[in-house]
């Protein structure tokens, strides 16, 4: 059996910064990881980091933190019912529905779920809450102007007016994190799942964006601890010759695979050659979820793995993922 988490000690002296990615479902795992992270220190993860930064499910984690106080347990308890609300089967989501229904799922309960947490609150409200000031950031990405958009409660160093702070924070998570292609579609017209790209995994632009932009709550070079957390890697199991035979939505899910991969790899490259550089200190926590390392790492039995990879609206893989969590994070 694998060995659980080890984190590093935690020095309350510098800035600590939570990156979390985008996986759906997957989600739970991050909070396992979270919950062993507040469990090893004895503090809720929602005061200890300075900075939030969240893409889609990890989008939702990142507000709920920040916003609603909530604790990596409650925010557990919360997804069981989410998801499988948000997830729930309908022809739309049948195998011929993913083939033409514009929009596999709705996403009004889970909206309203996030406003039963969030209520009216609007992302500048961070800022005036009291306490140590924090931080937080959100993905989307925006098709009317085909840009990444940075959703964020901070003030920049430039001076530049912030134009996303009046944003209400469930709009900016329901941007991020209820607005997949396919699943949900876009939000208010326009803006998409921010792990349709480069940023599903959005670790070094929380680095750049608190050491060039974030004002305040200020973040100074060699005085910062970023903590990524992942929701699963699942290895290629492509053979030779096999994509001779794809149809083009299979190419299709598999183009999105591969962005997000490779955006994941640079992304944690660029994260490891500031700490190389001495800017900051880095920490990944993700799990690999094959056959073979749930059997060797992690006791599983064959018959206990789900069909591998899992997806985003996997929901029956939930209690697996619930056990692995557990497992992986030593709870």
């Amino acid at each position: 059996m694998r060995e659980p988490l080890v984190f590093p000690p935690f020095d309350p002296a510098k800035r600590h910064i939570l990156a979390l990615d985008g996986g759906g479902v997957r989600g739970i795992l991050t909070l396992h990881f979270l919950a062993a992270f507040e469990r090893r220190f004895g503090v809720a993860a929602c005061e200890a980091f300075d900075f939030f930064a969240g893409t889609s499910t990890g989008g939702i984690i990142a507000a709920l933190l920040a916003f609603a106080r909530m604790r990596a347990s409650e925010i557990l308890a919360l997804y069981d019912e989410m998801v499988r609300r948000i997830f729930r089967p309908s022809l739309s989501s049948g195998k011929l529905g993913r083939l033409i229904a514009r929009r596999m799922y709705e996403r009004g309960e889970a909206v309203a779920m996030l406003g039963e947490k969030l209520g009216d609150l609007r992302l500048r409200d961070l800022a005036a809450r009291a306490g140590p000031r924090q931080a937080v950031m959100l993905t989307t990405h925006d098709l009317v102007r085909n840009e990444e958009i940075f959703l964020s409660t901070y003030p920049f160093k430039s001076g530049k007016p912030n134009l996303y702070v009046d944003w209400r924070v469930r709009d900016a998570v329901a941007a991020s994190a209820l607005s997949a292609p396919w699943y949900f579609g876009p939000w208010e017209g326009r803006y998409i799942d921010g792990g349709t790209t480069v940023f599903n995994t959005p670790a070094r632009q929380a680095a750049l964006e608190a050491l060039d932009y974030c004002a305040d709550p200020a973040f100074a070079p060699r005085r910062i601890v970023l903590w990524s957390f992942g929701t699963g890697r699942f290895p290629s199991a492509v053979r030779p010759g096999e994509a001779d035979r794809w149809w083009p939505w299979k190419w299709a899910q598999r183009l999105l695979t591969d962005i997000q991969g490779d955006a994941e790899a640079d992304q944690l490259y660029g994260c490891r050659r500031l700490a190389v550089q001495g800017d900051i200190e880095f920490h990944r926590y993700d799990v690999e979820i094959t056959v073979e390392t749930m059997i060797r790492d992690h006791g599983f039995k064959a018959t206990e793995i789900p069909p591998l990879p899992i997806a985003l609206d996997g929901i029956d893989a939930v209690d697996f993922l619930r056990e692995l969590g557990k497992r992986a994070a030593g709870a």
